[in-house]
């Protein structure tokens, strides 16, 4: 074999061994996450100059969100499992999903929370990249989302394009 060869195969297997790794290293963590209720926002006066007051939103203390649905995850296979509680709750006007403490996914590359329906998840409602594969995480949902066109949570890898949860929403 020439010099030539052999340089561009361990090319080849370095840049293949690199990805490889980004690949499968989620297999071997775990990301908690805990995040916090939506605060809702409480508008407060406040005396900015002497001609016109301002009104600046300040976090409540005792955030009362109002849970609208709910549902428990499961898994796909061996591979791509899922448990704890995903539900969809309104906080000032805002609608969240909120995936509960007790959440917890097989984590891999490229994980994002979509929603669906019909055993189908809609690419077009994404909601973000998953926060963490384990732990309590809010993810706003856009005004624009009809919520009544959708019934399912999805977490998608979007490097393979397979699930690795869902959660029936009831």
């Amino acid at each position: 074999m020439k010099n030539g060869s052999k340089i561009l195969l361990t090319i080849i297997a370095l840049g293949g061994g690199g990805i490889g790794a980004w690949l499968a290293s989620p297999l071997f963590y775990n990301k908690r996450v805990h995040e916090a209720l939506p605060t809702p926002l409480t508008p407060t006066s406040t005396p900015q100059n002497s001609i016109a007051p301002t009104t600046d939103l300040t976090p409540t203390t005792n955030p009362t969100p109002q849970a609208q649905v709910s549902g428990t995850f499961t898994g796909f296979d061996a591979l791509h499992q899922a448990s704890g509680q995903a539900q969809i709750i309104t906080v000032d006007g805002k609608q969240y999903l909120r995936l509960e403490d007790n959440f917890s996914v097989t984590n891999g590359p490229d994980l994002y929370v979509h929603l669906g329906s019909n055993n189908t998840y809609d690419p077009a409602a994404n909601l973000g990249r998953l926060k963490g594969n384990q732990g309590s995480q809010n993810y706003e949902i856009p005004a624009n989302l009809d919520l009544s066109q959708y019934d399912e949570v999805w977490i998608w890898c979007r490097a393979f394009s397979v699930p690795f949860g869902k959660a029936i929403l009831q």
